[in-house]
């Protein structure tokens, strides 16, 4: 199982999208994917199609002892995904933290108990912030997706987040830049700098700023079914192509 977690240098990094467009991306050529969401932000079933009220995710689950795995759903594309739902109250989330603290391969364990392909990819939306949800996350992952947005904030916060996500059990990190603009000078020296600072680890697709992302959002669609001409479902095709080569890679060498 190929277990990816994205995360971000900053809150409006565009993890959510990322990670939800990443999923759509692997399943639009044929792979398996599970679009998982760790985040009490509850975002990622947005694009997949689910009801605006519909609260029901994997936290309210765990609280009321129900199996987790009766949270997911799948999209109309094909796309299988978990939304972290919407508790009762705060204090909810709170102790679903805690007992994950307690429990630091929770994710690892309950994913092992699947019946899936041993190609499946699984998609980790992270919260914005450090804490036991990313770290489940983290720590089950063969490769931490960090997305970078190109302003000077974000860069600056790129080292850090990569290391401290290599604190927290990340076995493999990788810069994606996000929402780029070529016509912006800012943007141009940004990415020159990604290049230059974080070559060996700095996926080589660019995610291009596109409006079709909004508004695939708004359609409650990922932007392979709203916009499949356009350039963000080029760019996001090319992303899950180098994470499934990046990873069939690196088990052959690890088999070798």
């Amino acid at each position: 199982m190929n277990v990816i977690a994205v995360i971000g240098t900053s809150g409006g990094a565009g993890v959510t999208t990322v990670a939800a467009q990443l999923a759509a991306g692997l399943v639009a050529q044929r792979r398996h994917a599970i679009a998982f969401d760790l985040s009490p932000d509850n975002a990622l079933r947005l694009h997949f199609g689910m009801d605006w009220e519909d609260e029901t995710g994997l936290a309210p689950m765990v609280a009321s002892g129900k199996p987790w795995n009766e949270a997911a759903f799948c999209s109309a594309s094909g796309v299988d995904f978990i939304p972290f739902g919407k508790p009762d109250d705060e204090r909810t989330i709170a102790d679903f933290a805690h007992s994950l603290a307690a429990q630091p391969a929770w994710l690892a364990s309950r994913l092992a108990e699947l019946d899936m392909p041993a190609e499946t990819y699984v998609i980790c939306d992270c919260p914005r912030t450090e804490g036991a949800l990313r770290s489940q996350a983290l720590a089950a992952a063969r490769l931490t997706l960090i997305v970078v947005t190109p302003d000077a904030l974000s860069y600056a916060a790129a080292r850090t987040t990569a290391e401290a996500a290599l604190a927290q059990g990340a076995r493999r990190v990788a810069f994606v830049l996000n929402g780029f603009d070529p016509a912006r000078a800012l943007d141009q020296d940004v990415a020159t700098l990604m290049r230059t600072d974080f070559f060996s680890s700095l996926v080589p697709v660019v995610l291009h700023r596109d409006e079709s992302l909004r508004e695939a959002l708004a359609s409650k669609q990922s932007v392979f079914e709203y916009a499949p001409s356009s350039r963000a479902t080029y760019d996001f095709s090319a992303l899950a192509m180098w994470v499934v080569a990046h990873l069939s890679h690196r088990h052959e060498k690890k088999a070798a």
